[in-house]
């Protein structure tokens, strides 16, 4: 059944809509969540959690690409979880990775709901001015939450190389907000 075909189904409230997006989907939510995740058995509950949002927001919304929607969901049920599990002591990545997007981020301490859509419009359209690689490089870091180690064998690119590739995509993000923010 493809994603057009399971999206009618939850629109009509067809509860096999989500015995067919699990059929589509669960081994790849299920690696997407471990990925944030060391417990699998919290993974699973990431998945599921994914797809009780899914069967709440689906209709009104129609996503273009399910599986993506599905990731979304079960990327912010897992951040959820790391949250709740390490209330005082935070996930050693996660901060690194936070530190290195505020590095980007002009005055990240005045974001509010509003500025936080406009935020997410300028790294949207910054990340579709980057050649695939180099998009595919930022996203695996910032989205997926990969190691540099994996995202430099899975591109073929040196460690150093990521690292630079990363740190310069982050100062060129930084200049393309602030053009964007002076030009509003």
């Amino acid at each position: 059944m493809d994603d057009k075909e399971i999206i009618d189904l939850f629109f009509e409230r067809d509860e096999n809509a989500i015995r067919e997006t699990m059929n589509s989907y669960n081994g790849r939510l299920l690696r997407f969540a471990m990925r944030f995740l060391s417990d699998s058995r919290d993974a699973e509950e990431c998945v599921n959690d994914a797809y009780a949002r899914a069967w709440d927001t689906i209709p009104p919304n129609r996503p273009d690409n399910l599986f993506a929607y599905l990731a979304s969901l079960c990327r912010n049920s897992a951040l959820d979880v790391i949250k709740k599990n390490t209330a005082q002591k935070r996930s050693a990545q996660l901060v690194e990775l936070t530190q290195e997007m505020n590095e980007c981020i002009p005055d990240s301490s005045s974001i509010t709901d509003d500025r936080s859509d406009e935020l997410a419009e300028c790294i949207n359209g910054y990340l579709a001015t980057l050649p695939r690689d180099k998009r595919a490089v930022f996203i695996g870091r910032y989205w997926y939450n990969e190691k540099i180690s994996d995202i430099a064998k899975r591109t073929g690119f040196s460690q150093s190389k990521v690292k630079i590739m990363l740190y310069r995509m982050r100062e060129e993000l930084r200049n393309y907000i602030e053009r964007k923010e002076g030009s509003l």
